[in-house]
């Protein structure tokens, strides 16, 4: 076999030669009277050939139709360690739209329906942010937040992100979420109908300041290079009281951060 857009057999290729193995072909009509094969199973394995310069490769030959084919193409691809998750999605939405249910297709190529569901969500992304994620510029798990935002809103999350304004995934999490609150609240924020706060509303956010400051200051000095030294003075048998203490403590010390993150990311998409 040889090079090229497709792959050609001479015609006294032995039976040995077209045993199965990793690389199959399919036969395709030509006017010359060589036969011709396509591959449609193991293009990598050929290259790799090419590049030892072998004479011969084992391969087999196969009959399938364009559906069939178009699936070994996927299966081809997702072994590939370069494939870019764009790449992924339209070649799933190809299927899909040939008529293949997310279910029947996660079965067929052997990976999690919520995977490809995933990964399709991704088209609804504008395409400056499709590339941007495919070059790695914008991180894959960011782009998942975005992908039933507005495309007007998806941009300036992108470019609040770029400019360093939201730092990190919690800070483009709640973005996100605040842009659906505003959707659902059917408007913009207005900061013009934000009640103004009261002077018992500034008191309790300067209490709650100096508690959280004087907790992190507890915390912190409870450890020494990642040990709990309270442990080696209490009983052992209380560390799980105090684990699920604090267990309690961190739920409501994530759900007071999320809310500041989307109060800050309010602030930044007014």
């Amino acid at each position: 076999m040889n090079g090229g857009g497709t792959t050609t057999g001479s015609a006294n290729s032995s039976d040995e030669a077209l045993q199965a193995s990793d690389i199959n072909v399919e036969p395709s009509a030509s006017p010359s009277r060589r036969a011709v094969y396509e591959i449609v199973g193991g293009e990598r394995r050929w290259r790799a050939h090419q590049l030892i310069e072998a004479a011969d490769i084992l391969c087999e030959v196969v009959k399938i139709d364009d559906n069939e084919m178009a699936l070994q193409a996927i299966v081809e691809n997702l072994a590939r360690a370069d494939i870019k998750p764009l790449e992924e999605a339209r070649a799933f939405h190809a299927m899909i739209d040939r008529g293949w249910t997310v279910e029947q297709l996660a079965k067929d190529i052997g990976v999690q329906p919520t995977r490809i569901k995933a990964r399709t969500a991704l088209l609804n992304l504008d395409e400056t942010i499709q590339k941007l994620v495919d070059s790695g510029a914008f991180p894959l798990g960011h782009a998942n937040d975005l992908v039933d935002l507005p495309t007007a809103d998806q941009i300036n999350i992108v470019r609040l992100f770029s400019s360093g304004r939201l730092k990190d995934w919690s800070s483009i999490k709640a973005a996100a979420q605040a842009v659906r609150d505003r959707i659902e609240q059917g408007g913009m924020f207005d900061d013009e109908n934000r009640p103004e706060p009261s002077k018992d509303d500034i008191a309790a956010m300067s209490r709650m300041e100096k508690t959280v400051e004087r907790i992190i200051a507890a915390i912190a000095g409870g450890f020494k290079d990642g040990e709990c030294i309270a442990l080696k003075s209490i009983d052992p048998t209380k560390a799980d009281k105090w684990a699920d203490t604090l267990a309690s403590a961190s739920r409501s010390i994530r759900s007071m951060e999320s809310q500041l993150r989307q109060a800050h990311a309010r602030s930044m998409l007014v």
